[in-house]
């Protein structure tokens, strides 16, 4: 602590441990006081602490309340002596003195820490999983939404104004400040989170939709307008249609329809399906062949390549690092991985052979180290076709070198959550109701 004048009144430490998280801070009178939150046997403690600068222990705990709730985090205000307890589907607030709870909600999108109380106590702010920040008012019944602010550019940190009437969020992507009265409507559903999945019939006339962890395939015409919409009993991981088929997998299982012709009336998906088991569970990341018939899954530093008809491993190989994607190639000769140095922030790009004589099996594996700007896209596209330019994806280049801007809420991060089909981009992000799909003319 320093006076006005710059000289070093005191120095300690506010945060005992990694269990303690240092929470609001306030003036009362002539003294500073501190709100420390810890969790610990299914109860949240919150230790209210005045600063004194001459004595000693320079911390003094004036008040302590033990909350019987379990969370990732707990926030307090101090102007209302009410506590948010915080978990990755559920929002707590109480009364911390009565341990009364004021305000409970679940939601399957999941929240985001951080969390905030205005400066006034009158509202809550708390982030939302996909770039969300959902606003709770504190009012005489108790409290109920106020709204959902989606920020146009990606944040990683918020605060609210010492007004309580705006909010500023933050991140290297640039900062912002809302104005929560232009929200949503309470009445409008926060955008889904999940990253989307698409599959184009052969002609590119139709797709098939779904979000990844959802239970539902919707069928559309590229002009937009829906066909049909399945629901399922599965967590879908991925789709694909190969001819007239449609593969529906959650890991586990496959579920496949034939398609009849889309865009005939009451076409859509043929209700017969055919159901197959796995006999492995892959609980990680994977990727589908182009045909259907392998699956490449990861598990820890191993990756193997799964034959689907035969129901049987081909083969594997170890990758010293992290495995942050996978996938086949276009022509579904070679399988190509992203991985992260363990110890450090360096990547570097595999590929590996998909042998065809008799059963596929692994072989030929190169390496090449990732550095500076790049993108799937740079990785595993010719460049004589369009392809996402540099790491922050700002541009798609054409071959003639004509590019096209992409608006910053629009954006996949080295092309992680973006495909190409042909001319046709998919950026599958989930801060949009529907996939955002770009023509490219030839």
């Amino acid at each position: 602590m320093y006076e006005l004048g710059g000289e070093l009144i005191c120095e300690d430490e506010l945060i005992p441990s990694y269990d303690y998280r240092l929470g609001a801070y306030w003036v009362d009178g002539d003294s500073l006081l501190f709100a420390v939150c810890s969790i610990a046997d299914g109860e949240v403690i919150i230790n209210i602490q005045k600063l004194q600068p001459t004595s000693d222990p320079l911390l003094l705990v004036v008040e302590s309340f033990a909350v019987p709730f379990e969370g990732e985090s707990c926030y307090f205000s101090p102007v209302s002596f009410h506590a948010a307890i915080v978990s990755w589907a559920e929002v707590i607030i109480l009364d911390i003195r009565t341990l009364k709870i004021l305000f409970q909600v679940k939601e399957s999108h999941g929240y985001a820490t951080p969390g905030y109380f205005s400066p006034d106590g009158r509202f809550f702010a708390c982030g939302i999983y996909g770039n969300g920040i959902s606003i709770w008012e504190n009012t005489s019944t108790g409290y109920v939404p106020q709204t959902d602010l989606i920020p146009r550019l990606l944040w990683n940190e918020f605060s609210w104004s010492p007004t309580s009437t705006s909010i500023l969020c933050w991140s290297d992507k640039g900062i912002q400040l809302l104005d929560p009265n232009s929200g949503l409507s309470v009445t409008s559903p926060i955008r889904i989170t999940h990253p989307h999945l698409v599959a184009y019939t052969a002609d590119q006339t139709h797709i098939a939709t779904a979000h990844q962890w959802g239970s539902v395939v919707k069928f559309l015409s590229l002009s937009g307008a829906t066909q049909q919409t399945v629901k399922i009993h599965m967590l879908i991981q991925d789709i694909k249609i190969v001819d007239n088929t449609i593969f529906v997998t959650d890991g586990r299982r496959f579920i496949s329809w034939h398609l009849t012709t889309l865009g005939q009336a009451g076409g859509g998906c043929n209700t017969k399906r055919e159901n197959k088991a796995l006999s492995v569970h892959i609980e990680d990341q994977f990727a589908l062949s182009n045909d259907c018939s392998q699956i490449a899954f990861v598990v820890k530093q191993t990756v193997f390549l799964y034959d689907v008809p035969a129901q049987k491993v081909l083969g594997d190989f170890v990758i010293n690092g992290h495995i942050k994607h996978i996938q086949f190639s276009s022509d579904g000769s070679q399988l190509w991985s992203i991985v992260q140095d363990l110890h450090t922030d360096d990547s570097r790009c595999y590929h590996v052979e998909l042998e065809r004589e008799g059963n596929p099996y692994l072989t030929n594996m190169s390496t090449e180290n990732l550095e500076g700007e790049w993108s799937l896209d740079s990785l595993f596209r010719s460049p004589h076709e369009c392809q996402i330019v540099g790491n922050e994806s700002e541009w798609v280049s054409d071959p003639r070198g004509n590019l096209l801007w992409l608006p910053p809420n629009w954006r996949v991060g080295r092309g992680w959550a973006a495909r190409w089909d042909g001319n046709l981009l998919t950026l599958l992000g989930g801060q949009h109701p529907e996939p955002i799909i770009i023509e490219f003319q030839s």
